[in-house]
């Protein structure tokens, strides 16, 4: 009898748990969203805005991913902090602007690693999720859902329309977007400026820059273009790494199922970010061809003397990262080795 009535409470807590259960599931999940992008930027059209479509489509409507462009919750140095401090659920973040605490991730960064971004991309990935996940993500209470590196960046120059030997930078004022860019610049003779896209226009109406190193598929969210007279085509200046963040308390709360949805879209969206950047970059020089911008295609001769100039750039990160105490050569050596897989 006792026993008959302990399987009857047992069945019935059961019952309730999963009645329980079933309900949370059906409860409607809000995720903010945020990045730098204006919505016109390719950066948001192949992430953030597909993630959103995609995620609702699949979860049928029961996850709504709100999303805040354009730097409306935090500037694009500050998204890390919007997402560690729950400002926002999500954030794509530009390791660029926070090299000082993910200092790694930057080798992804570093000239002359790869030719193909879809590659270089698929390599980020895979060291975001497994040497660098605890050291530079939990560390920092967020987690990755989906990497990218952008194609190589490229000089481009307000009023300069020819670049036939490297000793033309020298002095030149070039924007760079974060600690990688700067040892770049500084290799090649010019003076490194940090500057945020969102400000890199007015910084080259004005003369607080003279050029930039950028990637041609984002110049028109920022009318760029507007105050540019020409832009290299087969320079390999780095590149710029972005992580889509998401909190790791906010990660851990959600239902298994809905964890699921997340990270088939973004594992999706990671694959083909990258792609649609590479595709971009080619159509960007035919449209600024069009308007008159001077595509400068470097000569041989040049192209091996910004080698030669780039290979401190690489020792350089190296040392500075031993400095620290973290396993720079490691890490880089890692990077690597994806990258030949």
């Amino acid at each position: 009898m006792k026993i008959t009535n302990a399987l009857k409470v047992a069945g019935i807590a059961l019952a309730a748990s999963l009645a329980s259960t079933a309900l949370y599931a059906q409860e409607k999940i809000v995720l903010k969203y945020a990045d730098q992008f204006p919505l016109t930027h390719a950066g948001s059209k192949l992430s953030a805005q597909p993630f959103k479509q995609m995620v609702e489509e699949r979860s049928a409507g029961r996850i709504e991913v709100q999303l805040y462009p354009a730097e409306q919750l935090a500037k694009a140095a500050g998204l890390l902090d919007a997402v560690r401090n729950r400002v926002t659920d999500i954030a794509m973040v530009g390791v660029v602007y926070v090299s000082d605490r993910m200092p790694l991730t930057s080798a992804v960064e570093l000239p002359g690693l790869f030719t193909d971004s879809v590659a270089g991309s698929i390599a980020f990935t895979k060291l975001a999720q497994n040497e660098l996940l605890e050291s530079e993500y939990l560390r920092n209470g967020v987690r990755p859902l989906f990497t990218m590196v952008t194609p190589p960046y490229q000089a481009m120059f307000a009023k300069k329309t020819e670049l036939n030997d490297v000793s033309e930078l020298e002095g030149v004022k070039m924007r760079a977007a974060g600690a990688t860019g700067e040892l770049i610049a500084s290799s090649l003779g010019a003076v490194p400026v940090r500057v945020p896209a969102s400000d890199l226009y007015l910084a080259l109406e004005r003369g607080t820059v003279d050029g930039a190193n950028y990637n041609p598929p984002s110049l028109f969210a920022y009318k760029i273009e507007e105050v540019l007279s020409s832009i290299t085509t087969n320079a390999s200046l780095g590149t710029v790494a972005f992580a889509a963040l998401v909190n790791e308390d906010v990660w851990q709360g959600l239902p298994e199922d809905a964890r699921k949805v997340v990270s088939e879209v973004a594992t999706e969206i990671g694959e083909t970010m990258a792609a649609g950047f590479k595709e971009q970059t080619g159509s960007a020089y035919d449209k600024l061809e069009e308007l008159g911008i001077k595509l400068i295609e470097l000569s041989p001769e040049t192209q091996a003397q910004f080698t030669e100039k780039l290979q401190s750039v690489e020792a350089e990160w190296v040392k500075q990262m031993e400095g620290r105490g973290l396993p720079g050569q490691a890490t880089l050596d890692a990077y690597r080795s994806y990258l030949q897989e």
